[in-house]
């Protein structure tokens, strides 16, 4: 969690709140957890929609990928179910179609009777055009109410939820979507700053239409492609070639330093123009990229043995201000910080030699660990997002991969699921913690309970208590997961559990993993690449490093007898079962032996 230093004195407990969870949504070092989730009650019928579509169409064979056969497995239909009903609200208009029509429609629907769900969700959406303003109007009313109960930070929370969702949904990017919140309420809203004022700016914002930008691209290549695209026709109105941008002007000190370098003479150099509308200049950056590999694909076929390398830097200009155009940095940034210190990595280079050359461990094994972040390598290398996230699907793919008739997929919802599971309580409790320890000697002295030398606290509903109650006013966000907290793992006066909180977790990972493995034949079988699925690789990445340091540091540890990747499956197989059979304690699950270091993710 992100410690924000508030310049206004002023706030109110849910305008501090409404500051902090948002950078927390958007920042791509927060938890996964805690970062913006890829669905809201309206993309996820757009998602069902698709899938329903390409099921119609042949290209998804198996309707249990949308709707489990098994009652303790989930699908997308159940996400979709989840989201529309319950206590929280939906913020969907509901007019032609009712919400019990449609909930018992996907409740019951199979391959046989699809299609009018394909049609209700079609018209449901169809009048629910006004879907963002809805979703804006209800925060402008949460916040002003300024109800710091944990019901209503609940629904601030989950409403703000949705409205990033829909925001990255309608093309808004994450990057820039952060870079506003912090402008907008961190930085410029200081001490007598009005916070209305503010937020009716971010309001017009993300109102705003799509508008028009220019991004250009610098390319050094041979003289035979020089030649060649000098000469070829480009059938593209989007796109233009010149060799110099002598006509731009800028207007901040540092982008008139770096103009005279990037529009420096090369002896076989060419600026490409794309014009592209979007809601922001990251996004105008993302269209422009996928605009000039299509072009550079049709360069290459005939010209592939040839070097061309696309500068790491584009300028990006707005139509609205061309002179306050600013250099980008031409890479796709996924989510996800990975704290490896120097002492960790000293670790790991010595954890991974040993494994390599221990004759205990049988060499698949051995195999597997290689290729896996041979793969895990190769992806953070990659350009392309399809070429990370197959790059990662790999990668994981081979460590859960056996020669027996269980597929692979399901394998990984199984074995996967389980290792996550038994860190996942560990994980994110020991991040509160870790918010704890950042806060000053003073404001620690609220926390009672808290003990520095010894973690038993985490145990005691008392301490989750105590830091919701005396943190709620100076600390909003972290008393409100402090309470998160206390909710899932202490009901109704029974010894502290975390039996929803992990049933939650699987739920979620079995249909994201679902949905990840559809992507994935997406991008082999039908050579997608329109996938936009920058958050999804996030998670592929994280999933391959995460059960990658747990194998390393299960391997690493000395013994007498055989090791291999199928023993510690097992082995977390009976750990959680025993956990799972004495009722999911927390202090069982705070026990666990788990990698936590490496990442924050």
């Amino acid at each position: 969690m992100q410690k924000i230093s508030h310049k206004n004195s002023t706030l109110s407990i849910c305008q501090r709140f409404f500051i902090e969870k948002s950078l927390e949504l958007l920042y791509l070092g927060s938890m996964d957890s805690y970062r913006v989730k890829l669905n809201n009650p309206k993309t996820i019928l757009k998602e069902l929609k698709y899938c329903l579509q390409e099921f119609e169409t042949g290209r998804i064979k198996h309707f249990h990928t949308l709707k489990a056969k098994e009652k303790d497995k989930k699908g997308a239909i159940d996400e979709a179910i989840n989201l529309l009903s319950g206590d929280k609200p939906n913020y969907l208009f509901f007019k032609s179609i009712s919400q019990k029509y449609l909930e018992q429609s996907l409740r019951t629907i199979d391959e046989f009777n699809y299609r009018k769900v394909i049609f209700s969700i079609e018209i449901l959406l169809s009048e629910n055009d006004q879907y963002l303003e809805t979703v804006i109007a209800e925060l402008d009313l949460l916040v002003t109410a300024n109800n710091s109960t944990i019901i209503s930070l609940e629904k601030l929370d989950y409403t703000l939820n949705i409205l990033f969702s829909e925001l990255i949904s309608n093309g808004f990017s994450k990057g820039f979507l952060f870079k506003l919140v912090y402008g907008t309420f961190v930085m410029s809203l200081g001490e007598g700053s009005n916070f209305n004022d503010h937020f009716q700016n971010f309001k017009t914002r993300i109102s705003d239409s799509n508008v028009e930008h220019t991004v250009i691209f610098r390319v050094d290549t041979t003289h035979k492609v020089y030649d060649a695209i000098s000469t070829i026709s480009i059938s593209n109105p989007k796109l233009s070639l010149s060799d110099n941008i002598n006509n731009i002007r800028l207007k901040g000190m540092r982008q008139r330093e770096e103009l005279p370098s990037f529009n420096a003479p090369g002896n076989a150099r060419k600026f490409i123009h794309c014009q592209v509308t979007a809601t922001d200049y990251l996004s105008a950056l993302k269209r422009a990229r996928s605009v000039l590999s299509e072009y550079l694909d049709v360069i290459n076929l005939g010209l592939s043995d040839e070097s061309l390398q696309i500068y790491h830097r584009a300028l990006v200009i707005d139509s609205r201000s061309p002179q306050n155009g600013n250099f980008q940095h031409n890479v796709h940034i996924l989510d996800g910080k990975y704290r490896v210190t120097k002492d960790h990595y000293l670790e790991f280079t010595k954890k991974l030699p040993a494994i390599l050359n221990d004759h205990l461990i049988i060499n698949e094994t051995k195999e597997k660990i290689k290729s896996a972040i041979r793969y895990l390598r190769l992806g953070n290398q990659s350009t392309e997002v399809e070429h990370k996230f197959i790059n990662y699907w790999i990668g994981l793919e081979y460590l859960f991969s056996n020669y027996e008739s269980q597929h692979t997929i399901n394998r990984i919802k199984e074995h996967f699921i389980n290792a996550h599971c038994l860190a996942y309580v560990k994980r994110n409790v020991h991040n509160l913690k870790n918010d704890i320890i950042q806060l000053s000697t003073t404001d620690q002295t609220l926390v009672p309970t808290y003990n520095v030398f010894d973690d038993s606290f985490l145990k005691e509903e008392s301490f989750y208590k105590e830091v919701f109650t005396n943190l709620l006013s100076k600390f909003p966000l972290l008393a409100y997961r402090g309470m998160k907290l206390k909710q899932w793992f202490f009901k109704n006066g029974k010894t502290g559990n975390a039996k929803d909180y992990i049933k939650a977790h699987k739920e979620h990972l079995e249909i994201h993993f679902t949905r990840i493995y559809r992507l994935r034949n997406e991008i082999i079988h039908d050579a997608a690449t329109n996938t936009n699925n920058e958050q999804i690789t996030s998670n592929l990445r994280y999933y391959l490093t995460f059960i990658l340091n747990e194998l390393i540091d299960f391997l690493s540890k000395p013994t007498t007898d055989r090791k291999s990747i199928e023993e510690y499956f097992i082995l977390n197989e009976i750990k959680l079962g025993n956990i799972e059979q004495n009722g999911y304690l927390l202090a069982d699950l705070l026990n666990v032996d788990c990698s936590l270091g490496f990442i924050s993710s």
